[in-house]
């Protein structure tokens, strides 16, 4: 095993992990559940966490029906979720380094568990608001603080890289699955069960975490403070303003989100500097291996979130599909990845994240290009079903391997950090897919409403448009009363109807074709980035920024 670094404050570890040293926080080892526990309860606590980023999308019209929620109010139980947890993962990840990754684990599990009660038995759309936060809060934690104890219980680099493909695959199953498993507990039980069901989950990982069997961390750190409250701002307002500008434009309020973030962005770099255990170490930024993990967990997310969203919403509004044939079309996705994914974690393991990265990001963004040059109204399912089974491949060959070079990026005592950074770039990859794609494929289907609307004789279409791209159809339909009259408001409705459709249908091909185009850049960026690096260039100190050569520090004794 080679340490590179040659300060006390070395970062970087070569060939696995360094089991023994001191224990942050007080930290112990469990009671002896052996590693296949853990990793299977981490990736149930991944599955679950994970899954409340799509499951509530299905349940939003009974929200509405149930607690009188408006569009705005429906739209922030989603996003305040989505703001919270992508805000907070890095910080998660350093409380997981610097108190224990059992600890801050297990303290996200309570908290998540508990806004799940609160969000299953609330009474009012604020409250909901509410619990909807801290259930990010607590999934910040359970996210890198998971996968920190996942690489604790897998010191040997190969077996910890099959883990972590089980991981990633379960994960990735879980935003593919969420519209699904959605679906079948409303339907059952109503909007609540979302909530209730993750209660039992949480209990169940806890127990199995509890008494886990997990070498301590190797060295003692202190928390950033300045640094974890800044970079949550600079997460949170850059997310919030992709959001807001993805639902209403660019406006006001997305200008001083977005000049929030660029204040506390300067002001957090000038901290970092300065700080002796920072949150996020600058020279962490210039490392090849951990940028190239990033932009590929940006990427795949991307991916997903775009075929999730906007071939979802396709099939159902377009071809007229009912939600479980939606859902089942979608399975080979779902397939894809699971099956791909334990698979590039071994070639990963062997050969290095690289290749399998970049041929993954080609395969999806050449799935997501090829979908979006040839889709039509009246496209086949089995054209959709092979389009979306290689992009099921190609993000199964990216996101094991991004994982996991993440993880080899840094020392041992950091795969808190590690893992909060990838989790981000997923984050915020979907963030981009569904509020920035999203915005310009709402833009264009909202100006081919408008040019119909003209050709109609309609005076002021922008009422009308505003009411169908919110699925207001009976006030769309009062507004073209009042301006063309009953028998020239009837004859419009199908053309209007057909209208849609083709603007829909176009406005999801640009979506799909600038999501490809996308990856493919990537793809090219990761080949780059993720080169394997000479064995014996020079480290870089987490605390110091000095550099240093391999081997001028003994490995911690075990």
């Amino acid at each position: 095993m080679t340490v590179r670094g040659g300060r006390r404050g070395a970062w970087r570890v070569r060939g696995g992990a360094v089991p023994g040293g001191e224990v942050p926080g007080g930290e112990v080892p469990g009671g002896g559940v052996r590693s296949g526990a853990v990793l299977a309860a981490t990736s149930l606590a991944a599955f679950t966490a994970t899954l409340d980023n799509t499951v509530v999308a299905v349940a939003l019209r009974d929200v509405q029906d149930d607690l009188g929620a408006g569009v705005t109010g429906l739209q922030g139980v989603v996003t305040a979720y989505t703001v919270a947890l992508a805000a907070l993962l890095l910080t998660g990840g350093a409380l997981a380094d610097v108190f224990g990754r059992r600890r801050i684990f297990l303290a996200g599990l309570a908290v998540f568990g508990g806004a799940s009660v609160g969000c299953a038995t609330t009474g009012t759309i604020g409250h909901l608001l509410a619990w909807r936060v801290l259930q990010g809060i607590g999934a910040a934690l359970v996210l890198p603080g998971g996968l920190a104890l996942l690489a604790g219980a897998y010191p040997d680099p190969a077996r910890r890289a099959r883990a972590v493909g089980v991981w990633a695959a379960t994960g990735g199953l879980a935003l593919v699955a969420g519209p699904v498993v959605g679906g079948l507990l409303v339907a059952a039980y109503g909007w609540r069960a979302v909530f209730w069901v993750n209660v039992p989950l949480a209990l169940a990982v806890a127990v199995v975490a509890v008494r886990a069997d997990v070498p301590p961390q190797s060295h003692e750190r202190r928390l950033d403070v300045p640094g974890s409250a800044l970079t949550a701002v600079v997460l949170g307002a850059t997310t919030y303003a992709v959001v807001l500008a993805g639902r209403d434009g660019l406006g006001r309020p997305v200008v001083l989100a977005l000049a929030t973030a660029v204040v506390a962005l300067v002001l957090l770099v000038l901290v970092e500097r300065r700080a002796a255990d920072p949150v996020l170490p600058l020279p962490l930024l210039r490392e090849r291996a951990f940028l190239g993990s990033c932009a590929g967990a940006f990427a795949a997310s991307l991916a997903v979130f775009l075929l999730l969203v906007f071939l979802s919403l396709f099939l159902q509004l377009v071809q007229a599909r009912d939600a479980l044939s939606s859902g089942l079309l979608l399975l080979p996705l779902t397939v894809g990845l699971v099956v791909t994914a334990p698979v590039a974690a071994r070639w990963s393991a062997r050969r290095g994240p690289g290749a399998p990265v970049v041929l993954g990001l080609l395969l999806t963004g050449g799935a997501l290009l090829g979908l979006g040059q040839v889709l039509t109204a009246h496209a086949p399912g089995l054209l959709l079903g092979v389009a979306l089974g290689v992009a099921g491949v190609g993000v199964g060959l990216t996101t094991a391997p991004v994982v996991a070079a993440s993880l080899e990026a840094v020392a041992t005592g950091r795969s808190g950090l590690a893992a909060a950074g990838v989790n981000v770039a997923r984050e915020l990859g979907g963030v981009v897919a569904v509020a920035g794609l999203g915005a310009l494929a709402v833009s264009r289907l909202g100006a081919g409403l408008t040019r119909t609307l003209v050709g109609l004789g309609v005076h002021d279409t922008r009422p009308v448009v505003d009411a169908l791209l919110g699925a207001r159809t009976g006030e769309a339909t009062g507004l073209l009363l009042g301006d063309l009259g009953l028998e020239r408001a009837l004859q419009s409705r199908d053309v209007l109807l057909a209208s849609a459709e083709t603007s829909f249908t176009a406005s999801t091909r640009v979506a799909l074709s600038g999501g490809g185009l996308a990856l493919l850049a990537v793809a090219l960026l990761c080949a780059g980035l993720l080169r394997p690096a000479p064995a014996t260039a020079p480290g870089v100190s987490l605390r110091t920024g000095a550099r240093g050569r391999a081997g001028d520090r003994p490995p911690p004794r075990s």
